[in-house]
Parts: C-alpha cells; structure tokens; sequence
C-alpha cells in the first residue's frame, strides 16, 4: 500500500504518518523504517530533527538517512517492511541544489525510484508539503522547486492507494478513506 500525506508546516502530516506506518507494519511481519531525507544546513534543521526524532521514539523504527539517491537502499528493503519516507520535500531540495550545481528536472528520477521502493515493500508511506499557495512569486530556483515537487506530488497521487491532506490537525480524504478504514485504522 502506498500512502501519500500532503500538508503545510505544523500540520501534523508526520504524527499521522507515523500512526498509519507503524499500525501498517504491526499487520504484517517486515521492518519498520523511518527513511530520513532532511540534509540539515542549519540551526532550525536541527532543531526540528531533534523534535521528529523524540516524537517518534514511541515506535519501533529503524532510521535509516538518505538524503538523495533513494535507489542506493533498496537492497537493504524486503517485501514484507514498512517504509515512511519524510520528507519528498527535503528529498527534492537534496536532488535540485547539490553542491553548487543545480538540477532543474528532478522529477523523472524520483518517481522512478519511488515506485520502485513502493513495490520492494509492503507499505510506503510518504510525507510531503503543500508549498504552492502563499501567492508569493520566488526567483527561479525556488520556482522550478515548487514545479518539480508539484509534479512529483500529482503523480504520486495518482498511483497511490491513499491520498490525505493534513491542515491543521485535520485529515482531509482525497482518495483511499475506505482502505484506511478498511484496515480500522480511522
């Protein structure tokens, strides 16, 4: 099952996507990881790291951190694990600006490796931000950023079994609601 989890900051997205893995792994026999994707550049980085870190202590994950290159930790998977993936924001950032080079078309890469990792396990779920309505015109890195994440999360969408939007501590079904309750999880 693949789980996509779209929200803005503070919106609980990662405490529910936390919930929905680890009651997606007590169903079957595999793994629970918490793939890490944030490269900290600062202070705040730090900081909110610390904070997932101590708000998911009360599962059972294996962190494993992988800032770029999704594919590099396949071999380390099984079809039985359970798999959240946070964030494909900090995913998409790591891939765009590495170094001082700039990847402007990230798009094609990421997918292919998520749905690769989507069928090497048994459940994915992954954490990503609404970043596009603040009406604000950035320069253009920050621009193409906004396209290539708005690219990935309509596509992601659209293979995933479920689709939540997280906005201020509500959980808004855009797909999927009756597998969730399907597996009692609502």
């Amino acid at each position: 099952m693949i789980v996509l989890i779209i929200g803005g900051a503070k919106s609980s997205k990662s405490s529910y996507a936390e919930f929905y893995s680890s009651n997606l792994s007590k169903k079957g026999k595999g793994e629970l990881y918490y793939l890490a994707t944030m490269n900290p550049y600062d202070s705040e980085d730090l900081k909110r790291i610390e904070n997932h870190l101590k708000n998911r202590e009360k599962y059972d994950f294996k962190t494993i951190e992988k800032h770029r290159n999704l594919n590099e930790i396949f071999h380390k998977l099984s079809k039985e694990d359970t798999v959240l993936l946070d964030s494909l924001t900090s995913l998409v950032t790591n891939e765009m600006f590495v170094g001082k080079e700039f990847n402007e078309s990230v798009h094609s890469n990421i997918l292919k490796d998520i749905k690769r990792l989507g069928t090497k396990v048994s459940n994915l779920v992954i954490v990503s931000d609404y970043v596009f309505s603040d009406g604000i015109k950035y320069d253009s890195y920050t621009e193409s950023f906004k396209r290539e994440l708005g690219k990935i999360n309509c596509e992601l969408a659209s293979f995933s079994d479920v689709v939540i939007e997280a906005s201020f501590g509500n959980l808004i079904f855009h797909k999927g609601e009756e597998v969730l309750e399907d597996e009692n999880f609502l």
